[in-house]
């Protein structure tokens, strides 16, 4: 068996009301709480916490405002109420308090060459939408606006102290977020059941996380909300993201939303199908002994009862990816800025003219 690490949050508390526990837990770990939110208030009152809301995807600058409020305030615990932007911009910010310096200091492959050297702040993470998973994971995406790319903060002291996962925080999405979420979280646990970057640990939560997350999207194409099993579903995506990689649809989606501002999750849904059916196409013609393959069959049957993925996006209402602006004359410096990071995990290597074929077809 090939040796493996596994990443996790020292605790989790998930069920329905669990935002209940949040103003306690806060206590265990500091008197002075720097509280970022998004569009919608938190559910729960904490006392002398400094407030912050956040309404833009992650971005470096974001994350060294968040820090330096955090910092001016003299907050000691840092807790985030939101989708995955809100809580990786609030993850970046209290990486930064105790370690000083911008966010572009600890960029990977853009940044300054500055490691975090020093514990964040402790961080508490309460998801509202069930996609990203960002409250079990250990780095922070972010926009370089000036270079058009998105890079992580990465670093094993930015795994949440504790994350809170309650589904009623994520009934009123409104439904193509609901929806670019929740294939955003299936998307996490397929491409991380088919990385060459998969354990024994993570094989066991994705395989039962597909099927979850198929039975969640079904209900929600038929006008019903199963936010138990999509939380489930996004929650188990984040431990699988974390510990086994991804592949080419978050190779792509990462240029994707330097380049052109694509939301992460809609990206993801965007680019799923299309890149599912390439990489069986490319397995079949040059490793057609792949255990990746079997593994593809065993997702087909996972989500047998499903429409088609990319019919399944647009009736839930997800835009296709000439809606935020992409056109065929970016595609080479997507392809370009694709061959890093989550791209090394896919169980085979595509070539150019193969990721042109997925982007052309994620279009409309």
């Amino acid at each position: 068996m090939t040796p493996f690490v596994h990443r996790v949050p020292g605790e989790v508390h998930f069920g329905l009301d669990a935002s209940a526990k949040v103003p306690k837990i806060v206590a265990r770990f500091g008197r002075r709480p720097f509280l970022v939110t998004g569009s919608r208030p938190a559910p729960f009152r904490l006392s002398d916490a400094v407030s912050w809301s956040v309404h833009v995807e992650p971005e470096i600058g974001t994350a060294d405002e968040g820090a330096r409020r955090c910092r001016e305030a003299g907050c000691d615990v840092v807790v985030a109420v939101g989708g995955g932007s809100v809580l990786d911009t609030a993850k970046a910010a209290a990486a930064l308090v105790p370690n000083g310096g911008e966010a572009l200091d600890f960029l990977e492959g853009v940044g300054r060459g500055r490691t975090l050297e020093h514990p964040s702040l402790p961080f508490i993470a309460v998801p509202t939408t069930a996609g990203s998973g960002s409250e079990v994971t250990r780095n922070s995406v972010l926009r370089v606006p000036d270079l058009k790319v998105k890079r992580s903060l990465r670093s094993d002291f930015m795994i949440p102290r504790v994350a809170v996962i309650d589904p009623h925080l994520s009934q009123s999405c409104p439904l193509p977020v609901a929806a670019s979420a929740g294939l955003d979280a299936l998307t996490h646990l397929i491409e991380g059941y088919v990385s060459i970057g998969a354990q024994p640990t993570t094989d066991a939560l994705a395989l039962r996380g597909i099927r979850l997350a198929a039975h969640g999207l079904l209900s929600l194409g038929r006008g019903k909300q199963d936010v138990e099993s999509m939380a489930l579903a996004s929650f188990w995506g984040g431990i699988v993201l974390a510990n086994a990689g991804l592949g080419a649809v978050h190779g792509l989606v990462a240029p994707l939303g330097g380049r052109c501002a694509v939301p992460h999750g809609m990206g993801c849904s965007c680019l799923l199908a299309a890149t599912m059916e390439m990489n069986i196409e490319a397995l079949r013609a040059r490793a057609p002994g792949s255990p990746a393959l079997v593994r593809y069959e065993e997702i087909a049957d996972a989500l047998k009862e499903m429409p088609e993925l990319d019919r399944l996006r647009r009736d839930l209402g997800v835009p296709p990816l000439a809606s935020f602006g992409l056109s065929r004359e970016e595609i080479p410096d997507i392809i370009a800025g694709s061959r890093a990071g989550s791209m090394n995990y896919n169980p085979i290597t595509l070539t150019d003219a193969e990721l042109e074929r997925i982007l052309l077809q994620s279009l409309s």
